[in-house]
């Protein structure tokens, strides 16, 4: 759901009238932003905490259950929504001195065209009949999607579409066709979109994220509606079904009636991350803050009761649309870019008080619920910008201009590890003023868990002035190299709302795209029909392939006549497309090697010491070991058996094979082993409690040990 954009009128008068002024508010903005708890900010709602803020728990979410295929889903009514435009705070930033002074453009030197597609295909049409009913709820479409290993899930208000990876239409259903008949509060039957589609590649699980309320929108319950694939098949495999009420009313948490508007998900090691912008909407009205939550991903996949926690920034002027860091292709060949352990999810938004992106470390609690905390913001210096947008994007044949979401941070923000470098890909549309807008995108270095102040890189991409290009999302590849897709129009036909995409390879030069700009569709109509008005968008999304962390996929919304764009309501389309650039390709993995190996080959071992449980053996020791025969029957001895593996298990790990299918299991091996003093052996029957867990574990270990949890290596 959209909300309504700063009147660029009144910033600009305010900026000229308090022209004489701007040095001393900025200083009085930017102390504001740090305020402690229970202060007063720059509007007259409670100042951002200077420290961390607590997530609180909520009540365990009993699931539902669909236990079925979703092309068998039942017709229900999916009635037309209409989302009103909700107002977000003023941004007072465009007070400030930078506001005002002009700077010179930003450079962008061409070196070579953008890869073409590889696969361009139409998605989701407003008036496509959906199972459950009309795929299509209204503008905008709020197109959002995901690639898995296999498929490509599309989102859009109010509707999900599951293709293959060469465009074929697998199954397309509605929001409350998949909660029908599950009488869970409000997603059963009053779905209201603004979808969000998340592949987990560490789990190999789906999520499908919308949100709902009753039509009137005027008093609570809010829900935020979860589907989680119950397998790795998002058709025929089922869902386990969370409802989660986020206007708790509890202490800490989102008062009751506050609409959780424009939500957001980010997947990580441990939680599914949340936020959305809080509304309310009883009297007085109007932003309250930003909402933030956990939830676990053990609880959800194996669809037990969901542990989580929510908290909310009771500040209603900063910060607004924060969005926590998401893994894309973590894992691929022998590319690892797994977050270090320990390292928490980042939430980025733009500073509504100064030219930076304020970034915020959630640390969740145990199992995703009660004890997490939000860090206060660390800001990141950008690049000014003189504009103040609103509607303000022209398209030909018609004085409508189209909301540029001006400032709004947009999703995904992307965390890669590209050797030991971490860093959040993020982007965000601006202008200069009466001039046309642009994204402003930038690399933000977060490596061991340190915000830098500095971005890596940054740029207002500008490659002409007569174009302009908004709605974007970012990604970058496992080589480091980026995708920059997003909404291209101008006042000019045929220069109508189209889809195009930039970006640049990893040793390009800094702050700049210079892979140029390739279009995937031209548009050819303009948005003019009533009920569109200005609405576009509201986000759309660039996807990493977890099969080979090089393909890049995009989807966003355009007209295909201006028929379709003069309708009322405008009857949007949507695309699909992937491309990649051809230097990009995953290392080989290190295959993990038997225990058998290591026992023959001492001279390829890594490492001349390991640790086993709590002891600290010598290679000469652990040779011993590994040459100590097991026994048999009811005489084996389950710690030899577990030491075994676990010797090749920690030998493997160091010598560059991916220990991230076993590192539970190393943990829990260690642990047992720790129960008992002195060295190995310890004389542990397999049939006793110990000796039936140190059997398990070696059993997963074994398998690791001889390639079968690792792409690539079985056989």
């Amino acid at each position: 759901m959209k909300k309504k954009q700063n009147n660029s009128a009144r910033a600009y008068a305010l900026r000229i009238t308090f022209g004489v002024a701007l040095i001393s508010i900025s200083a009085v903005l930017l102390a504001s932003s740090f305020a402690p708890l229970g202060s007063t900010g720059p509007s007259q709602g409670t100042g951002e905490p200077s420290g961390p803020m607590r997530a609180i728990t909520i009540s365990k979410v009993i699931p539902k259950l669909f236990d079925g295929d979703v092309r068998n889903l039942p017709q229900v009514p999916q009635p037309e929504r209409i989302r009103p435009e909700l107002e977000p705070p003023f941004s007072y930033k465009h007070l400030l001195p930078e506001a005002v002074a002009g700077r010179k453009p930003e450079p962008n030197i061409p070196l070579a065209p953008m890869p073409t597609p590889i696969q361009n295909f139409a998605g989701i049409n407003r008036d496509d009949s959906c199972t459950g009913g009309p795929c299509g709820g209204g503008p905008p479409p709020d197109t959002n999607g995901a690639v898995g290993p296999n498929h490509y899930i599309q989102a859009v208000n109010l509707a999900f579409a599951i293709y293959n990876k060469t465009g074929t239409l697998l199954a397309s259903f509605t929001e409350n066709a998949l909660w029908a008949g599950t009488g869970a509060p409000q997603c059963d039957g009053n779905s209201f979109g603004d979808p969000v589609v998340i592949y987990d590649a560490l789990a190999d699980r789906w999520i499908l994220t919308n949100f709902a309320f009753d039509s009137t929108m005027g008093t609570g319950p809010f829900y935020e509606c979860l589907a989680v694939s119950r397998t790795s098949d998002p058709v025929s495999g089922g869902y386990f079904l969370y409802a989660i009420r986020t206007d708790t009313g509890n202490p800490g948490q989102p008062p009751v009636n506050t609409l959780n508007d424009y939500p957001k998900f980010g997947i990580w090691t441990d939680c599914l991350y949340y936020a959305a912008n809080g509304f309310r909407t009883q009297f007085p009205g109007g932003f309250i803050g930003v909402e933030f939550g956990s939830f676990s991903r053990s609880d959800m996949y194996a669809g037990l009761p969901l542990t989580g926690a929510l908290g909310l920034i009771a500040n209603n002027s900063n910060p607004f649309t924060m969005i926590p860091s998401d893994l894309e292709a973590p894992i691929v060949g022998g590319y690892n870019g797994v977050p270090p352990p320990g390292t928490p999810n980042y939430y980025v938004s733009e500073s509504n008080v100064a030219f930076g992106f304020e970034v915020r470390k959630f640390t969740a609690g145990t199992n995703c619920g009660d004890g997490g905390t939000l860090s206060a913001a660390t800001n990141v210096s950008q690049t000014s910008y003189t504009g103040s947008g609103g509607n303000i994007v022209p398209q030909p044949n018609t004085t409508n201009k189209l909301d540029s979401l001006f400032d709004r941070m947009m999703q995904k923000v992307q965390y890669r590890k590209v050797g030991s470098a971490e860093s959040l890909w993020v982007v965000h549309t601006v202008s200069d003023s009466g001039m046309n807008t642009r994204p402003q995108w930038a690399q933000i270095d977060v490596t061991g868990g340190i915000i830098s102040t500095t971005p890596v890189q940054q740029q207002i991409y500008t490659p002409d002035t007569t174009l302009y290009r908004w709605m974007g999302s970012i990604a970058a590849d496992i080589q480091g190299n980026v995708a920059l897709g997003y909404s291209t129009s101008n006042g000019t036909d045929p220069n109508f709302p189209s889809i195009a995409y930039s970006g640049r390879l990893v040793d390009d030069p800094l702050n700049m795209l210079p892979r140029t700009e390739t279009q995937l569709i031209a548009g050819l109509g303009s948005q003019t029909g009533s009920f569109g008005g200005h609405r576009w968008g509201d986000y759309s999304s660039m996807s990493v392939d977890p099969s080979d962390g090089c393909t890049f996929w995009y989807t966003t919304e355009y007209f295909t006549s201006q028929d379709n764009g003069s309708n009322s309501p405008p009857i949007w389309s949507t695309r699909i497309g992937s491309f990649k650039f051809p230097s990009c390709a995953a290392p080989s993995p290190v295959c993990p090697q038997s225990q058998g190996y290591w026992k023959n080959h001492p001279d390829a071992w890594p490492v001349t010491s390991l640790m086993l449980g709590s002891q600290t053996y010598t290679k000469a020791e652990l040779l011993t070991i590994l040459h100590t025969a097991i026994g048999t029957g009811k005489n084996a001895d389950a710690s030899l058996i577990l030491a075994h593996q676990l010797i090749a298990t920690k030998l493997n790990i160091a010598n560059g094979a991916d220990g991230t299918p076993v590192t539970t299991t190393i943990a829990d091996a260690d642990a047992v082993l720790s129960l008992y003093t002195g060295k190995l052996p310890y004389g542990v029957r397999t049939n006793s409690t110990n000796g039936q867990r140190m059997v398990n574990d070696a059993a997963t270990l074994e398998s690791y040990n001889k390639g079968a949890l690792t792409p690539g290596c079985a056989g």
